[in-house]
């Protein structure tokens, strides 16, 4: 990139500062405040009609007399749990936060977050039923250290028979017993999402984390023989619930459509890539898609980021070789471990099953990339596959048209293995060489070590005109970049423009060019730096 003059230090008003915030923010704080907003709506207003005596319910000022706060806090926070339990199905309906994405309302929400949320909603679900249980737990106590039956009768307690105990109330009553199972299945599908054990033993979490369907139908019934008031879960969960089976029936009717793998290429750094074919899998580039191999796993799927072009007659993607199914999968496609062409025209698996299936597209931040004129494309090592996609694509557009939406592209790619520039090399060469306008400048910075041969080979090299590490014309810078410097260059040279940051890789350096995003948007130079991060 030419230099640039560094934009002068400016002191900005709170105005301006909010206004800035709210660039890259907005969305995701006005969502944030809104489901806080709702929870404390929801769990206060519970809280207040059973310990507040009121018209709204006066017989609960009776039962608030004998049991005290352990029951506003028990039907209070079963509030709060009704409507986060509703929201935690909401933020995992893929096809439905797709279509989101192409409406109005995709501008509003921050749709690329829903996997944020979702933690967020399970840990806010997890601390309401602690204290739910902790709650009954109370009111146990005071309810077996009832004289008689008959001071029970407020509780809504037959007239006759003995009182019961609280390991009874806890463990043999269906509020207890399914409670019980509830909390069970949070604790197995908690601990499997844990990233250590999520990442390594991914079938172990998957598994677990369908038990879902266990908690929802326990709570459906938790609230039986409704000796306080209704059972109302089944309200809250029977949209979500329906939208669910929705989903589900939809990936099922996709996935067993028929898809061929026409090419398998193991490239360096154990990178396998798949070049796939199925007629009906139409997608836009950035997007991704679930892979499922019934060899492998037969109820497994995983995502990945598509990495070819709608433009191309096949649908490909790039997988790194870690954890257990993708050690399965390049056991079973490239059992020689050689490089290059491994496997070619693949219908079925040695079982006879269909060799792959494919779910999807699915929307992804991306995909919004054409939405801008300027953009910045930032990959570490396998997180440049979303942007194969969209450099094919501008690639295609300018063959076909001479031009594309995108008027400047600055691509930068971070990669500690030299041997990794080669997957997309033959993609970036020729968009070096069709560089209409000047539309794209590459970056490349290698930040692992050389051999002495390798440094020998580049020291001779310097004078030819292809870069010794990338074959590109542009150099390969060696360390990591100085995001600073760029965004002060960038801020000054499209000033009173919008630049879209894209990335895709680890979580530290999606946190320092977010970080250099917020502090460049600048209201005096009217440049804002919209961050966009890829799930990774």
């Amino acid at each position: 990139m030419s230099k640039a003059p560094a934009p002068v230090k400016e002191k900005r008003t709170w105005k301006e500062r909010f206004s800035d915030y709210v660039t890259n923010d907005g969305p995701k704080a006005a969502f944030i405040f809104v489901w806080v907003l709702g929870n404390f709506a929801v769990i206060f207003s519970e809280y207040y009609i059973w310990a507040v005596p009121n018209s709204i319910a006066p017989h609960n000022e009776a039962v608030f007399g004998f049991l005290g706060h352990g029951v506003a806090v028990a039907r209070s926070c079963a509030s709060g749990i009704k409507l986060n339990s509703a929201l935690l199905l909401l933020t995992v309906l893929r096809n439905f936060l797709s279509w989101l994405r192409g409406t109005f309302v995709g501008t509003y929400l921050p749709l690329d977050k829903n996997i944020i949320f979702h933690r967020y909603i399970a840990a806010v679900v997890a601390v309401l039923t602690a204290f739910h249980m902790g709650a009954h737990f109370v009111n146990y106590k005071n309810i077996s250290s009832a004289k008689t039956i008959a001071d029970l009768k407020v509780l809504g307690y037959p007239s006759s028979g003995s009182v019961p105990t609280a390991f009874q109330l806890a463990f043999t009553s269906t509020p207890g017993a399914t409670g019980h199972i509830v909390a069970i299945v949070m604790v197995l599908m908690y601990s499997s999402a844990i990233k250590y054990i999520r990442g390594p033993m991914f079938n172990v979490f998957w598994f677990t984390h369908h038990l879902f369907v266990v908690y929802f139908i326990m709570l459906c019934f938790h609230g039986y023989p409704g000796v306080l008031e209704t059972p109302t879960f089944w309200c809250w969960a029977i949209g979500p619930m329906a939208l669910y089976a929705l989903e589900r029936t939809m990936r099922v009717c996709r996935g067993n459509q028929d898809t061929i793998l026409q090419l398998a290429v193991a490239h360096p750094s154990k990178v396998l890539e798949l070049q796939m074919k199925k007629p009906s899998f139409l997608y836009k580039p950035g997007q991704y898609l679930f892979l499922n191999c019934p060899y492998i796993a037969e109820y497994e799927w995983h995502p990945f980021t598509i990495t070819s072009a709608p433009e191309e007659d096949y649908v490909s993607v790039h997988i790194r070789i870690v954890g257990d199914w993708t050690g399965d999968l390049w056991n079973f496609l490239n059992p020689n471990k050689k490089l290059g062409v491994v496997q070619e025209n693949l219908i079925s698996a040695p079982d006879g099953k269909s060799i792959f299936r494919i779910d999807g597209p699915y929307g992804a931040a991306s995909e919004e990339v054409f939405g801008f004129k300027t953009v910045v494309l930032a990959a570490a090592g396998i997180g440049v596959t979303p942007f194969g996609s969209i450099l094919k694509s501008i690639r295609y557009k300018i063959e076909m048209a001479g031009q594309s939406q995108i008027t400047k592209v600055y691509f930068y790619w971070i990669s500690r293995d030299k041997n990794s520039f080669e997957w997309f090399s033959e993609v970036l060469a020729a968009l070096e060489h069709e560089n209409l306008n000047n539309f794209l400048e590459i970056h490349t910075y290698l930040t692992g070590n050389l051999s002495v041969d390798e440094i020998r080979n580049v020291m001779y090299g310097m004078d030819e005109e292809a870069d010794q590490i990338t074959g590109l014309q542009s150099p390969t810078h060696f360390g990591r970049p100085n995001w600073t410097q760029i965004f002060d260059e960038l801020a000054v040279k499209h000033a009173g423009t919008d630049v879209a940051v894209f990335f895709c890789g680890p979580r530290v350096l999606s946190k320092e060019l977010y970080r250099q995003c917020v502090k460049h948007t600048s209201t005096k130079l009217k440049t804002k730096f919209i961050y966009h991060k890829e799930n990774f």
